[in-house]
C-alpha cells in the first residue's frame, strides 16, 4: 500500500490589523509608489524631483490590497430609531484593518513577513474575496 501524501495549496489571502491608518505608509511601504519628474539641464545632468505624495498601489498581476479601515461590531445593545425601528448598537473594533491576496509568489516573502508581525485570523473575516 502507498500512504497518501496530501499537500497544502501556499496561503494566498492575508489578513492584517495595523494600529491606526497613519502606519499604511510605513508597515505597507514595500506596495507605494512615488511618481517623479525628471529634468535635463543643457549639460545633460539629470535631476529628479518628487511628483505629489507617495500612493499604494492595490493592485498588480501579483497581488490585490483591500484597505477594510475600521470594523464595526454589535455590543449586544439594541437601539431605537425615530421610527421606532430597533437597531443593535455597533462599536469599532480596535485597529485598522487591510486584506491581501497574492496571485502570484513574485510578493509572497514581503507578504508573509507582514502576516508574521501584523497578521490575524479572524473567526468570520467582515470582508472577503470572491
Amino acid at each position: 500500500m502507498t500512504e497518501e501524501v496530501i499537500v497544502e495549496a501556499p496561503k494566498r489571502d492575508f489578513y492584517l490589523k495595523l494600529t491606526a491608518e497613519s502606519d499604511m505608509p510605513t508597515v505597507l511601504a514595500d506596495f507605494y509608489q512615488q511618481d517623479y519628474i525628471t529634468v535635463v539641464d543643457d549639460e545633460g545632468n539629470e535631476t529628479q524631483t518628487p511628483d505629489g505624495d507617495p500612493y499604494l498601489v492595490t493592485h498588480t498581476h501579483d497581488y490585490a490590497i483591500d484597505v477594510v479601515g475600521v470594523i464595526y461590531e454589535p455590543t449586544g445593545n439594541m437601539l431605537t430609531d425615530d421610527e421606532g425601528n430597533e437597531y443593535p448598537e455597533m462599536a469599532p473594533v480596535d485597529g485598522w484593518h487591510v486584506n491581501m491576496r497574492l496571485v502570484g509568489d513574485a510578493v509572497r516573502e514581503t507578504v508573509e513577513a507582514l502576516d508574521e508581525t501584523h497578521g490575524v485570523t479572524p473567526e468570520t473575516p467582515m470582508r472577503v474575496w470572491l
